[in-house]
């Protein structure tokens, strides 16, 4: 079984809305938010979340340095086979975190992808630099097949797969 870790902010973990998002980074050994959705599509293709990992994102643009050493750590303490991160949607402070973090993650030799809309800014700061796999814009539809897709794309990624033909038909 393949070991996914997901990163989420504050809001996407259930830790509460902007008043929290200076919270400090934590986790826990399940799937919180979405992962309760992305586990679905991952059992079928013999992956779980072994755990999320979260924080406020004005912490963490605060203190990537910090965040990113202990998420980093985390995953390869945890032998994690792939990272998700996000689905970031279209806020901008958690595309920046998710954005930024699988871009780490992936040089630190963790296959890593985020999730997020076109309308997020972090969507063209980083489509060229990590797999961003496309989410339904605000009040848009298709948000079930987004979760397959980075379901997919994560489990392929933790298999050694190649993914450029993947990428090119669900990510920006």
């Amino acid at each position: 079984m393949k070991k996914i870790i997901l990163i989420l902010n504050h809001v996407q973990a259930g830790m509460g809305s902007d008043e929290h998002a200076n919270l400090t980074p934590s986790g826990k050994k399940s799937a919180l938010g979405p992962g309760q959705t992305l586990m679905t599509y991952l059992k079928e293709q013999d992956a779980e979340i072994t755990a999320t990992l979260y924080c406020g994102d004005h912490y963490f643009l605060a203190h990537q340095a910090e965040v990113t050493k202990k998420f980093v750590g985390f995953a390869k303490k945890f032998q994690a086979d792939a990272v998700i991160c996000g689905p970031a949607m279209h806020y901008p402070n958690f595309g920046e975190m998710a954005g930024s973090l699988a871009k780490i993650f992936n040089q630190q030799g963790i296959p890593a992808i985020a999730a997020m809309s076109i309308e997020n800014p972090a969507t063209d700061k980083y489509r060229s630099e990590i797999p961003i796999v496309k989410m339904p814009e605000k009040g848009g539809v298709g948000l079930n097949d987004s979760f397959k897709n980075m379901a997919l794309l994560a489990v392929e990624k933790a298999e050694g797969k190649e993914t450029a033909d993947l990428e090119k038909q669900i990510c920006f």
